[in-house]
């Protein structure tokens, strides 16, 4: 650059450094935010991943991108996402490092569904029981859930929700990975304005990224983003057939439940478990979630997770709104509920698995942020990496 040029700006980026960045490295965790904020629909989900509709400039690239069009690059949260202004426009201030490795909290609680629960609830049925009461008070008009899938068993599929019987058939969890954002398209072509978003931590986050970069037409419609803790996910084939269906034998049709507590815990319909242990499914893990730094739902407005408990769910209060609908629903005798420092041991394993999924980014990673709060730290730990010729990932 000479003395008189104007100075170097960086290159806007679009479907182009998206597809080179995230999609064809396989750090793309399949939420499905660059779908929903395509303004020209020519980008579709395949196989979890987001694939361009639109062959004029090849697969890799968008000719409306080369234009001007950069919302899918915006709305992913793998590609520069912007936590400093996520977190400032949630809770005022960055997560501070080390002293809150699952995020900000306002308060933690554990809970159950008021009346012993929700049938084929997961744990504590909780976040169905708040579903149908905020639809009971019109509060939200839907909620983005995931569904179990007709034709492929213990596969989800994305929905909107409208009635308690709808969140019924949705709830449970099958640890297998579901792009659940993409309801909110089914909302937007049912023309509502305020629904509840249902997603693990990549997708509540994903939701914050599209709010952070100003696309508000599918940010603004959430009114509830309940997060759900997700240490990993599972692919659809290897784990459903080859492990629970072939090498245990167990039917299909007899599956009422599968819980990940320690090992992998599949319910039966006479309510005997099988139990597979959990290092014989980590080979199948979903790869994008090896890049993933956020165990507890950090962005949501309420985390919700099992941590190894029966019947109780751990519930982390984050946002203001959150806080006032936990209020409330609590005081409506939606859940029942107990402090959470009586269940020592989930605390315990909410501390040491948010602190492990931390460490899974690298400083290189355009997301790393996720990891290293401070930027001025993560420009130290990147510059450490690279004298060091990229051995290690820096300190914390």
């Amino acid at each position: 650059m000479t003395e008189d040029s104007e100075p170097d700006t960086p290159e806007r980026k679009h479907w182009k450094h998206l597809h080179a960045e995230i999609v064809a490295t396989e750090i793309c965790c399949g939420c499905s935010a660059c779908v929903v904020a395509c303004p020209h629909h020519v980008i579709e989900m395949e196989n979890f991943d987001p694939v361009m509709q639109d062959l004029t400039l090849g697969l890799d690239n968008c000719v409306h991108g080369e234009k001007s069009c950069s919302l899918c690059a915006m709305a992913c949260l793998r590609l520069d996402p912007d936590y400093d202004t996520i977190e400032s426009l949630l809770f005022g201030r960055r997560r501070k490092h080390p002293s809150e490795p699952w995020g900000i909290s306002r308060e933690m609680w554990l809970a159950q569904a008021a009346g012993g629960g929700v049938p084929g609830g997961q744990d504590g049925g909780v976040v169905t029981a708040l579903l149908a009461w905020m639809l009971e008070q019109g509060e939200i008009e839907g909620a983005c859930v995931s569904k179990p899938m007709q034709d492929k068993p213990w596969l989800d599929e994305p929905v909107i929700a409208t009635s308690a019987d709808e969140l019924i058939e949705a709830a449970g969890s099958r640890y297998t990975y579901c792009s659940t954002p993409l309801a909110l398209k089914q909302a937007a072509e049912r023309k509502m304005k305020a629904v509840a978003m249902v997603g693990v931590s990549c997708e509540a986050t994903a939701i914050r990224e599209m709010g952070a970069q100003g696309i508000k037409r599918w940010s603004r419609m959430v009114k509830f983003n309940a997060g759900l803790m997700c240490n990993e996910t599972f692919q659809y084939e290897p784990f459903i057939f080859e492990i629970v269906k072939g090498r245990y034998g167990i039917d299909l049709d007899r599956i009422k439940k599968i819980n990940v507590k320690g090992d992998v815990f599949v319910t039966l319909d006479d309510s005997t478990d099988v139990v597979i242990p959990l290092d014989e499914c980590k080979p199948y893990a979903n790869a994008w979630c090896h890049h993933c730094p956020d165990f507890a739902a950090e962005h949501a407005d309420i985390s919700f997770g099992g941590l190894g408990m029966s019947g109780w769910t751990m519930c982390v209060v984050r946002s203001e709104y959150g806080q006032d609908l936990w209020n409330r629903a609590v005081s409506a005798g939606v859940v029942v509920t107990r402090a959470a420092e009586e269940e020592p041991v989930a605390l315990k394993v909410l501390d040491a698995l948010a602190k492990k999924q931390r460490r899974r980014v690298g400083p290189m990673e355009s997301h790393a942020s996720g990891r290293w709060s401070s930027n001025r730290v993560l420009e130290r730990v990147r510059a450490e990496y690279l004298a060091s010729g990229g051995d290690g990932a820096g300190d914390e």
